[in-house]
């Protein structure tokens, strides 16, 4: 799919601002001049969309191979890798809304239904902003900036699915250079390594699996 770039404002340093609607990525440069293309790396997957409301979804599984390698996991959806975007009213979901899925139930924070006061359309936070409560918020549909009452955060699959805590077990874990992180988010279920833990011993020191998905992840927004 072809990039839609608007123009959204300046920023308050007085740089210039653009936005692609389509794969919801900004689209400038450090100067502020447009690009021809925004800056979304993985622009194929919205060539593959599958309809929430058509299918019926009985599991989401979300896999970081080696998350100390890559933060781009793959996708299952049905048993079956999907490579695309899932669809929902006006709702259009990515490996990012799952990744801050994930991030939001590890820190045990609520999830509220957040709305563009711009556009409209509903918001999901994610990397850092899946478990950092925040008034001001970036709609990723047309890249304005809004702000809510109370601090919160916001999730467009916690609206369509009932997400259940991810239970960890009391384990240690050791962790050399492979970290294979494995998610289901319907069962609210995790595994490191195909092992339930809730520390890993990485790098010669013991860190919770929160603060260490946290700080992985933080930067997927």
């Amino acid at each position: 799919m072809k990039c839609n770039i608007e123009y959204i404002g300046k920023s308050r340093q007085g740089i210039t601002k653009y936005y692609c609607t389509v794969h919801k990525s900004f689209a400038y440069d450090k100067l502020g001049n447009k690009l021809d293309e925004c800056l979304w790396d993985n622009k194929e997957i919205y060539n593959n969309k599958l309809s929430i409301q058509q299918n019926e979804i009985q599991n989401i599984k979300v896999r970081y191979e080696n998350i100390l390698e890559s933060v781009i996991p793959t996708i299952i959806i049905n048993n079956d890798e999907f490579n695309g975007v899932l669809e929902y009213d006006n709702s259009i979901l990515t490996y990012k809304d799952f990744g801050g899925i994930m991030l939001s139930k590890l820190n045990n924070v609520p999830l509220e239904i957040v709305k563009c006061s711009h556009c409209g359309r509903y918001h999901s936070d994610n990397g850092q902003f899946a478990y950092t409560p925040h008034r001001t918020h970036l709609c990723l549909y047309c890249g304005h900036l809004f702000r809510v009452k109370e601090k919160n955060i916001g999730s467009e699959l916690a609206m369509i699915y009932n997400i259940p805590e991810i239970k960890l077990n009391d384990k240690l874990l050791k962790i050399d250079d492979y970290c294979c992180v494995e998610y289901d988010m319907l069962k609210g279920t995790m595994l490191i390594n195909s092992q339930n833990v809730d520390r890993i011993l990485f790098e010669g020191k013991e860190i919770t699996i929160v603060d260490f998905l946290n700080h992985f992840l933080e930067k997927e927004f």
